[in-house]
């Protein structure tokens, strides 16, 4: 004969009642628990260290590499690696800032161009990348605080040039988040920019697991924020456009798959931003309407394209 320990039937299912929900807050902590784990090592995989090598043949621009001067920039305990091209008589100093997972030698045809156009020029590897230090490439915010530092190092050092920047997808977001703050920037040129750090991870998320990545929104800006702060993960390109009088001209390829004409791109949200002094270039040419085909190809850089920044950049400086 069972013993019923004394509790009435009331009793019993009251206590039935409280192992129900003992269990079912076990299993939903353990699978936000399991979630946020996830995110961390989904995230994480995706902002690896980059240490690759340009796709095009570096020996094609040797004479180049060969004249320019390596310079370390602190940044934190890390070490940023930067390289000064020095014209005799620079019309000013483009600053460029590269992509996700890209290093400065990957921009060497418009590195190119430039230094040929008359304007120093200065590059980097961004954290994680290349001859940079650091363990991976942590996010698309982190080349705010990389270029930052770049900026810090470039008004000690050169004074008297007058700055203008150049990003490419991250380092397009980057250079128009320079556009509020403490440096002298004459102009701004974001080629295939994204407009923010969540618009561009939930947009690729996306296309992994469609519109369900944005049940992970909370845990993927959390995790952003204890990565960076807050304040950097407000940080929007078309609001700071819209803001600033400083020049900027956003280019755009028809058909770029990676950072689009319609989403999470600085292009996307041209209806939205209000400067009178946003200038935009869609490019439609096949074979140069893409993320990165847009500034080049095999034969060197898009000197169409080029041509119209430096005018850009001239017409900017000169006011």
């Amino acid at each position: 004969m069972k013993k019923d320990n004394g509790l009435s039937s009331e009793d019993k299912k009251k206590r039935k009642k409280k192992i129900v929900v003992r269990v079912i807050v076990i299993v939903v902590a353990f699978i936000l628990v399991s979630n946020i784990i996830a995110t961390k090592i989904i995230y994480d995989s995706i902002f690896t260290r980059y240490d690759g090598t340009p796709a095009f043949d570096l020996t094609e621009y040797s004479a180049l590499i060969e004249t320019r001067e390596e310079i370390d920039i602190a940044e934190g305990k890390e070490t940023l690696k930067g390289y000064f091209y020095d014209v005799d008589e620079e019309q000013g100093l483009i600053v460029v800032a590269p992509g996700l997972h890209a290093g400065a030698d990957d921009y060497l045809p418009m590195t190119e161009y430039f230094v040929e156009a008359g304007w120093d020029v200065l590059s980097f590897d961004p954290l994680g990348c290349c001859e940079s230090t650091g363990k991976s490439t942590i996010g698309f915010s982190q080349e705010i605080a990389d270029l930052d530092a770049v900026l810090d190092y470039a008004e000690v050092a050169y004074p008297d040039e007058k700055i203008v920047l150049f990003g490419h997808s991250r380092g397009g977001f980057a250079v128009c988040s320079m556009l509020e703050g403490e440096h002298a920037i004459e102009a701004v040129v974001s080629v295939s920019g994204i407009n923010s750090a969540m618009e561009a991870i939930i947009g690729l998320s996306e296309r992994y697991v469609g519109k369900a990545a944005n049940l992970n929104y909370f845990n993927l800006w959390a995790y952003q924020v204890i990565l960076f702060d807050k304040a950097t993960m407000d940080i929007q390109a078309d609001d700071l456009i819209s803001t600033s009088n400083v020049p900027v001209l956003v280019i755009q390829g028809a058909e770029d798959h990676t950072a689009p004409t319609d989403e999470f791109s600085v292009y996307s949200h041209k209806d939205e931003i209000t400067s009178q002094s946003v200038n935009y270039t869609l490019c439609t040419e096949e074979g140069s309407n893409g993320h990165t085909d847009l500034m080049f190809d095999e034969d060197g850089a898009n000197d169409l394209l080029m041509a119209e920044i430096i005018d850009f950049y001239t017409e900017a400086v000169a006011e």
